[in-house]
């Protein structure tokens, strides 16, 4: 039987797979919850975080995955500003929530570890028919941006299915790939990429966790073809790969995300892996969260082409990005504007947060709040946060640049 998810020591196949969210489906039904009650997850990378995804979206549940590096009093007011009715949560965070225990909207509160098995089992795995619809809300992912608290980005059904054929393409996916997930699953991106596994038939790996020398030999013990990481994880991999005796093996994709990635480990990771393996992705939670990508076909280290080792790329398939000025003109060359998307895969708003919904979706377009620049060809740069350009003499000073330099020594 073909895996779906694999861990150190588990495997569960698509049918098991399908069986077991049934169940979970069928428990939480008879509990009471019922569509659009909201469920939370507070727990490290596992298969029980994706069969609890699964089960939500199945049933019109909303899912609300929870990082769990926010503090008690941030886990609260997440808990309570989402109205969550069930709360799932591993017994490495069980501490946290009870301090802040009594203080929750939420009662139903089940350890993953202790409690989960017979939760599940407790149903009957029956078929439920609910009536999903691709407008309806499928999750609310928490981020706390580079402004205030938490806020909670409200994403459809639709938004998300749209998310993972951007993707799916840009990853070019196939039902022999073996994705490893060592970002967190509260995270749009690792999140997305999780239904992009399932849609294409191909393998969720979940490592215990992440290192250099254990990514390597993971390749070699699960066939990984794809990962996506930040450019540090990144380093740790090349640096494992060059100081041991590895095989590049079954992998074929490294994505790099998150955070722009200095141009010198790009040329690094060419010289070490090859040409045809890293590309670069950008996003947001509020675009679910892919925006642009550059194709490792134009990741091109020589000549006159070699500037865009520096660019975001363009667009993804599903959406429209822009760069503009503060009169939403599409800048010129050389210019700094801010970066605006337009698709099916931008966010509702923000949950109970309808001022600043309107101001990130003003006039129909979502705000990134990201500045760039664009080159003569329509290849987009970062500069920096809109609120973090240094002004110096008049003249507008990116802290990426400033970075990029004392990288280099």
């Amino acid at each position: 039987k073909k895996a779906a998810v694999v861990s150190p020591g588990k495997t569960i196949s698509f049918s098991e797979f399908n069986s077991r969210v049934d169940l979970l489906l069928d428990s939480l039904i008879s509990r009471g919850l019922k569509k659009s009650d909201k469920i939370a997850v507070l727990s490290r990378n596992n298969a029980e975080v994706i069969e609890i995804m699964f089960a939500c979206a199945k049933g019109g549940f909303i899912y609300v995955p929870i990082n769990f590096r926010l503090s008690p009093p941030e886990l609260k007011f997440v808990i309570n500003d989402a109205a969550v009715q069930l709360l799932f949560v591993s017994r490495d965070f069980l501490s946290s929530i009870d301090i802040v225990r009594k203080e929750l909207s939420c009662s139903a509160i089940f350890d993953l570890d202790s409690e989960y098995e017979s939760f599940l089992q407790s149903g009957e795995g029956r078929e439920h028919e609910v009536d999903v619809n691709p407008s309806d809300i499928f999750a609310i992912f928490y981020t706390s941006g580079t402004t205030s608290g938490p806020k909670g980005v409200v994403l459809t059904q639709e938004n998300f299915m749209s998310a993972a054929l951007n993707h799916l393409i840009a990853y070019q996916l196939a039902p022999d790939d073996v994705c490893c997930h060592v970002m967190p699953f509260y995270h749009t991106m690792e999140a997305s990429m999780v239904i992009c596994q399932f849609y294409v038939g191909g393998t969720n790996y979940i490592p215990d966790q992440f290192t250099g020398d254990g990514f390597w030999q993971d390749v070699k013990d699960y066939g990984i073809t794809n990962i996506t990481l930040v450019y540090t994880m990144l380093t740790d991999m090349l640096d494992a790969f060059e100081g041991g005796n590895y095989q590049k093996g079954s992998l074929r994709t490294l994505s790099a995300g998150g955070q722009s990635v200095p141009v010198d480990i790009i040329r690094r990771t060419h010289r070490v892996l090859g040409s045809n393996m890293l590309f670069q992705v950008y996003g947001l939670t509020e675009a679910s969260p892919l925006l642009t990508y550059l194709p490792r076909s134009e990741m091109i280290l020589e000549g006159e082409a070699s500037r865009r080792l520096g660019s975001i790329g363009k667009e993804m398939f599903t959406c429209h990005v822009r760069v503009v000025n503060d009169q939403d003109e599409d800048i010129e060359p050389g210019q700094f504007g801010e970066i605006i998307a337009q698709g099916p895969n931008i966010m509702q708003g923000y949950w109970h947060r309808p001022k600043e919904t309107e101001e990130a979706l003003r006039g129909g377009w979502l705000r990134t709040g990201d500045v760039a620049t664009v080159d003569s060809d329509g290849y987009i740069y970062i500069v920096d946060r809109k609120k973090d350009l240094i002004i110096s003499d008049g003249q507008n000073i990116s802290p990426r640049e400033v970075e990029e330099v004392m990288y280099q020594h």
